[in-house]
Parts: C-alpha cells; sequence; structure tokens
C-alpha cells in the first residue's frame, strides 16, 4: 500500500496537446449500492454518466482525404452521495446533491468536454465550485423550510474526467481512489473532526480509525453557505488506471490494504464491485455501501 500522496497537477503541468487528435480513451465502469445489515434504507445515491458531442456525417461528396478529422468528444462523470439526518432526510439530502448537480449540468452553456488549454482548466474548476456552492444551497434551503428535514445533509464526492485527465471534486467523508501501477492512494480527505485531529498531531492516523468523532463531518453539503468548501483535484491519469470511488460504509469496514487486493485480484469492474461490498458486508455491513470501480484503457489506434 502506497501512503504517499498522488501528484496533484497545476495548470501549466498539464502536457501541452499536440496538434494531432488525442488518444481514444476507452473507460470500462460498474456500480453497486447495498444497504448492508443494520440500516432501514439506503441513504447513498450514485451516478456513472457520460457525456457527449459528436459529428456524424451521414452524407457527402467531400474529399474523405480533406475533411477535418472527427473524433467523439466525451466526459465520464461519476459521483457518491451518503446522506445524513433523521427519518429519510439523508436519503433526500443524497438524492437532490446528485439530482441538482445534474439540473446544473443539463442547463449549463459549455460542458467542458475539451480541457486542452490552462484557460479551459481554470475555468472548470471555477465552475465547479460555483456548482457545489450552488449545490449546497439547495440542500441546506429545503432543510431550512421543513422541519423534518432539519439537520440533513450529505456527503458528495465526484469524479470527472476528458481523456485522460481527471478532476475531483470532494466534500465531507465518502473517498476517491486511485489505482496506479500497482499502489492505492487515496486522493480525497475525510473531511471529519477525527481527521483534523490527526492532521494538526493531536492523534495519530492509526487512532482516527477508532475515534469516537471519526464519523462526525466538518464539511458537507447541506451546511450554511459560508461554510462550505470544496477539495479540488487535477490529475493525470495514465492507460491501466482504475478509479474507485466509495461510501464510508465501505472504507469503515474495509481497510485500504484489503481494497487494493480486491481491485488487484478483479479485473472487470463489477467482480471488482461486487467484492467490495461483499467484503464490507462480511466484516458487519453496519451502514450502507456504494462502489463505483472504473478502468481507463487507451485504445489502439
Amino acid at each position: 500500500m502506497d501512503t504517499t500522496d498522488p501528484k496533484i497537477l497545476d495548470t501549466g503541468d498539464f502536457p501541452a496537446v499536440p496538434p494531432a487528435l488525442p488518444p481514444l480513451v476507452e473507460v470500462t465502469s460498474a456500480a453497486r449500492s447495498d444497504v448492508g445489515k443494520i440500516r432501514q434504507n439506503n441513504e447513498d445515491h450514485f451516478l456513472v454518466a457520460r457525456l457527449r458531442r459528436a459529428i456524424k456525417i451521414d452524407a457527402t461528396n467531400l474529399d474523405s482525404l480533406r475533411i477535418p478529422l472527427l473524433r467523439e468528444e466525451g466526459g465520464h462523470l461519476l459521483a457518491v452521495a451518503d446522506g445524513m439526518g433523521g427519518m429519510a432526510s439523508g436519503e433526500d439530502a443524497s438524492f437532490l446533491a446528485i439530482s441538482a448537480g445534474l439540473e446544473l449540468l443539463r442547463d449549463a452553456a459549455k460542458w467542458y468536454l475539451d480541457v486542452s488549454g490552462p484557460n479551459e482548466i481554470e475555468e472548470l474548476v471555477e465552475t465547479c465550485r460555483s456548482y457545489i456552492k450552488q449545490i449546497n444551497h439547495r440542500v441546506y434551503s429545503q432543510a431550512s423550510q421543513d422541519l423534518t428535514k432539519e439537520g440533513m445533509g450529505t456527503t458528495l464526492s465526484v469524479a470527472y474526467s476528458v481523456g485522460l485527465r481527471l478532476f475531483v471534486i470532494h466534500v465531507g467523508d465518502s473517498r476517491v481512489y486511485l489505482s496506479h501501477g500497482g499502489t492505492l492512494q487515496q486522493i480525497t480527505r475525510d473531511h471529519t473532526v477525527a481527521q483534523d485531529l490527526a492532521t494538526t498531531g493531536r492523534i495519530t492516523q492509526s487512532e482516527v480509525k477508532s475515534h469516537r468523532m471519526r464519523n462526525v463531518l466538518t464539511n458537507y453539503i447541506g451546511s450554511p453557505d459560508q461554510g462550505i468548501k470544496a477539495e479540488i483535484h487535477r490529475l493525470e491519469l495514465h492507460s491501466g488506471d482504475r478509479l474507485l470511488l466509495c461510501s464510508d460504509g465501505l472504507s469503515d469496514q474495509v481497510d485500504d490494504a484489503e481494497i487494493a487486493r480486491i481491485l488487484a485480484d478483479e479485473t472487470d469492474p463489477e467482480a471488482a464491485c461486487d467484492r467490495l461490498v461483499d467484503a464490507a458486508l462480511a466484516s458487519g455491513g453496519r451502514d450502507n455501501i456504494t462502489v463505483i470501480v472504473a478502468d481507463y484503457r487507451v485504445a489502439s489506434s
């Protein structure tokens, strides 16, 4: 298990896009969500989506050797939200967070299917920050207007990729992992009281998992507007990399070493999802469990 931080790229670190078309990246993904053995309802929601822009020529008499090179542009969007609150409030919060994000994306004038330059990268990052604030306001407003939903909130972890460029947007203690070259790295940081205590040196990192404040969030969707802050990472993926998004129903029950072993053993994303959920259930299944596994591969030309 590699505990070093993943390389977080600054805007200028992305390699320049060559004049020719970039390589076609194939993404194969799967997801699974389980209520677990203790909870009565599933407060987790997830999303796996593809964004597409394409030109399909049905007929033309243009010289095929002289027409512009055409390739479908696309992005891949993965999201996990783990709700919290009494009654069905947590379920409502996680649903609202993802559905509000989809609504913002649907109505957006720009979908960022090309992030080849620093201006596009910075613009996308700022758009992500704006979306998180709007999603947070939507959840907070609904909780404020309905006494039965008072205090509801949710985590939200999103991975958006265009080609091999990855953007991770994160609030809460769900997680995004990157499996690269046989090592597993946790990209996101848990926004909890216990993790803050470890970061400031008041407890050790090994004490976090058993600390009584390990599930108390310091940053979540549904908080007062001035309190929300999205954690955003920009990374360059490589062919053969694998992403894992999960709620804490997995990470609290299965340690990183076992997660890494399962991801290494199961080459099929669906089989990996099943193994991960089954491992969490075998360890007690005390919470809802949600996992998304996505594989990235550069297609041969």
